[in-house]
C-alpha cells in the first residue's frame, strides 16, 4: 500500500467541540459524588445511561443542579454536584434504578463496595438478565457481600 501526503494549498485552521463521553460522564458524576463539597462538571453526555448515573447519585444522597450555559458554543450537560464526601451514601427508601444502564450499575457497585450501606439496584428488564458477576466476583473476594438473581440483578 502506498500513501502520498501533499502540503495543502493552505493552512487548517478552525476549532471543532466534540460530544461528550458517555464513560467518562459516569466517572466525572460518580467522582463528584464522593467528593466534599461543590464539584462543577461541564461536557457531560445528555444520555439515557447518564441520567442513570445522575439518579443514583442523587438516591445515595448527592445533590445533582444543572447549570446553564451563556455559551452558544456549549456542549452538553453542566451540573454542580455536591457530593457525600467522608460521610459517605445516605441511601434513600427503596431500590436504586439503574435503567438500562450497565455502567451504572457495575460503576456503583464499587463506589459503595468500601461504605457499610445496603443497598438494591434494579434495571430494566434487559439490564436484569447481563451478568454482573465480572464486578461481583472480585468484590466478593475483599469481603463485599452481594444477593443477586443467579449473577445478574434482580
Amino acid at each position: 500500500m502506498r500513501f502520498s501526503v501533499r502540503k495543502p494549498p493552505s493552512s487548517l485552521r478552525g476549532e471543532i467541540r466534540v460530544p461528550g463521553d458517555k464513560s467518562l460522564s459516569h466517572r466525572a458524576i460518580l467522582f463528584a459524588a464522593m467528593a466534599s463539597g461543590i464539584s462543577h462538571v461541564a461536557g457531560l453526555l445528555d444520555s439515557a445511561d447518564v441520567r442513570s448515573t445522575i439518579r443514583a447519585v442523587r438516591a445515595l444522597g448527592a445533590s445533582v443542579e444543572f447549570g446553564t450555559s451563556d455559551s452558544p458554543d456549549a456542549v452538553g450537560l453542566s451540573a454542580a454536584v455536591t457530593g457525600w464526601g467522608d460521610a459517605g451514601p445516605k441511601p434513600g427508601k427503596g431500590p436504586i434504578d439503574c435503567g438500562n444502564s450497565g455502567t451504572t450499575a457495575r460503576l456503583i457497585m464499587g463506589v459503595l463496595a468500601g461504605w457499610p450501606v445496603t443497598v438494591t439496584l434494579v434495571g430494566d428488564e434487559s439490564l436484569s438478565t447481563r451478568p454482573m458477576r465480572r464486578v461481583t466476583d472480585p468484590l466478593s473476594r475483599m469481603g463485599v457481600s452481594f444477593e443477586s438473581n443467579n449473577g445478574c440483578l434482580p
